[in-house]
């Protein structure tokens, strides 16, 4: 009797120790406020070039224009404070954050595109997009001065920030799919399939309004006023047939509650083709004289199954560039 009452005791003492040894809760789900901290605090590791403030993964990595680079190479020895111009994008299903921002960079003014996972309350994976006041677009036009003209504007379009109804909000799949019928629309566009899209769309590029530019339109080569156009026209138009490969897409953001997809990928133009008929049979040159790619992070606004609003950080790559991490 003595030596089963003993092994009784034991038997609860040893349960009691297997509780108290047991490994700690699995952190509870990052929220929208918790995700975006993660960024503020990405942002300030960079400022103060110290990224051993920060919470990282073993196996943490990082790019910066799609290349991999080390924590705290690149941006993280050049960046000097932050600027006005601040636009998240929450996923909190998957643990993953988007931000649209200025960046002052040893005095000069940079627009970026920053994406963050966090595992477990752990950073896991860091990528940027940096649109310089250098940085010239294919062609040779410029597109210089993007992070002034975000930092002058000051706050995102309120599109951005609106919260979608519960019994309107769209699931992720078919956010995702309007979102890529954009990339169809514009890849060897013909005008004949377009994206669905709201009579109130409009479009910046590197801080550069590219859509219903009434006061400011000019015409591009074979006298075609493409800037004056909206969304839908201009993928109708047939304009954009210079683009020959929108490639390596993906959609690793989706704000369900806000109706934001945040999107990356690759555009190429391989300028073989030096003139091209547009949808209306008129004939005008490529605007491309060589063979050029551009790396973008591209986010869209939807509301009712339609894109509304379209903002996008644009980086020139070597030709024909993939991403060999995140492009796996």
């Amino acid at each position: 009797m003595r030596s089963t009452k003993i092994l009784a005791a034991l038997a609860v003492c040893g349960v009691l120790l297997s509780i108290g040894a047991a490994p700690a809760r699995a952190a509870d789900p990052c929220d929208r406020a918790c995700l975006e901290n993660h960024v503020d605090q990405v942002l300030a590791a960079m400022i103060a070039h110290n990224p051993s403030q920060l919470r990282l993964a073993r196996t943490v990595r990082y790019t910066e224009d799609g290349v991999e680079l080390r924590i705290g190479d690149g941006l993280w020895g050049t960046a000097t404070a932050r600027g006005k111009y601040k636009l998240y994008v929450a996923d909190p299903e998957d643990g993953q954050v988007g931000y649209y921002g200025t960046l002052s960079e040893n005095g000069a003014m940079d627009y970026i595109a920053l994406r963050l996972k966090v595992t477990e309350a752990l950073i896991s994976e860091i990528e940027v997009i940096l649109a310089r006041p250098s940085m010239m677009m294919g062609g040779g036009n410029p597109m210089a001065g993007a992070g002034q003209a975000m930092e002058q504007r000051g706050q995102p379009r309120p599109q951005f920030l609106e919260t979608v109804p519960p019994a309107e909000r769209m699931s992720r799949q078919k956010l995702t799919e309007i979102a890529n019928s954009y990339f169809l629309g514009l890849a060897n566009q013909t005008g004949k399939t377009t994206a669905p899209f709201a009579p109130t769309c409009e479009r910046l590029e590197n801080g550069m309004q590219t859509t219903s530019q009434k006061a400011n339109a000019g015409t591009t080569p074979g006298g075609v006023d493409v800037l004056s156009l909206g969304c839908e026209g201009q993928q109708k138009s047939g304009w954009f047939a210079f683009v020959t490969e929108i490639r390596d897409r993906r959609f690793p953001i989706v704000d369900v509650e806000r109706g934001l997809v945040m999107s990356f990928g690759f555009f190429d133009h391989n300028a073989a083709v030096r003139s091209y008929a547009m949808a209306d049979g008129k004939m005008v040159p490529n605007i491309l004289q060589a063979p050029t790619t551009i790396e973008i992070s591209e986010l869209f606004e939807i509301r009712e199954g339609k894109i509304d609003q379209v903002e996008a950080v644009i980086n020139s790559v070597p030709y024909a560039m993939r991403s060999e991490v995140w492009d796996k």
